[in-house]
Formats: structure tokens, C-alpha cells, sequence
């Protein structure tokens, strides 16, 4: 399914025309784990059971913009850094979140993953869908964030213990 499509911004605010793409989410039954793609190439591989087994969509994703399109800013796309930062991914679009995380060796830097546009101290304009970052606190004896446009399952979540980080991202609904 190739849901490729032309986004405007509502605002009229020109030069904000971009290309919509689907974050799919994954999740790691072994791991316990979240993760997040926008690639679609990495999507299918993770689907076919690929070079990275293990993982299955949960059924959740929010739409973006493809990294270097449309408003708002590129998502940093971070990995714990082997042998000493966390089995995880992290991802922000604030940046100087992104230059502080580039900064700390417990992490590496991987990629420009989606772009989105950054929500005000009151969350997202009308016209975009708010996405939310949650933290597991640790559980399991690992750090892991889930990045949920659902919130129902935002609620589910933090049943189980997460806690809510805030809204991070503002993407097109």
C-alpha cells in the first residue's frame, strides 16, 4: 500500500509542500521492545523477516513527512551505542535535543528518520495529529520509548507503567 501523497500546508505558508510517508511501529516480543520506521525499505525487511528477526507491527502508525520534506524538522534517529548505551532507539526533532544526544557517547547517531513539525506549549494546531512519546522507566532492565498517536492505546500504556514524555511530534493527519 502506497500511501505517497502531496501534502499543503493549511496555513498557506508556501514552501512547506511535502512527501507524506507511514511511521510504522514494530514491536519485539523477546525484547519487549517498540520501534518505529519510517523507511519503507526497512519496513519491508522487518516484515519478511529479514536481516533483524523478530519483529511484528503492532498495527500502530502515524503519518510524517519523508525526511527533507515538508514543515517542521528532520527527526534524529538514535541507536544506544554498542557496549554501553541502551538497546533502543530514540528519535527527536528538537534540535538542540538532537545535537545534545549526537554529544553523548552513550548513543550514535543514525539518521535523518521522518520529519514532523515540533508542537507548542500547548500541543498541536488543529490541522496535525499529535504524537506522543512514552518511556517504559526502565522495565525489564532496559530503557525503551514508544512514540503513539492512539490515545487509547496511549491509556494502555501507561497502565502497564510507562510514563508519558509529552507530545513530540505534530504530523499531517
Amino acid at each position: 500500500d502506497d500511501r505517497r501523497e502531496l501534502y499543503v500546508d493549511p496555513t498557506g505558508s508556501g514552501g512547506s509542500s511535502g512527501e507524506i510517508v507511514d511511521t510504522i511501529e514494530y514491536y519485539h516480543a523477546d525484547l519487549d521492545h517498540y520501534f518505529i520506521t519510517a523507511f519503507p525499505e526497512e519496513a519491508a525487511d522487518l516484515d519478511a523477516g529479514g536481516q533483524v528477526q523478530g519483529w511484528t507491527r503492532t498495527g500502530y502508525a502515524f503519518r510524517s513527512w519523508k525526511a527533507g520534506t515538508g514543515p517542521g524538522n528532520d527527526a534524529c534517529r538514535f541507536f544506544g551505542a554498542e557496549g554501553r548505551g541502551p538497546n533502543s532507539h530514540f528519535y527527536t526533532i528538537n534540535a538542540s535535543e538532537c545535537e545534545k544526544v549526537k554529544a553523548n557517547p552513550d548513543w550514535t547517531y543514525e539518521a535523518l528518520a521522518f520529519r514532523a513539525v515540533e508542537p507548542l506549549s500547548t500541543g498541536c494546531a488543529a490541522e496535525y495529529q499529535t504524537v506522543t512519546r512514552l518511556y517504559n522507566n526502565g522495565m525489564g532492565g532496559e530503557a525503551n520509548h514508544r512514540y503513539l498517536a492512539d490515545a487509547a492505546e496511549i491509556d494502555r500504556t501507561v497502565a502497564k507503567g510507562w510514563m508519558v514524555e509529552g507530545a513530540v511530534f505534530c504530523v499531517p493527519r
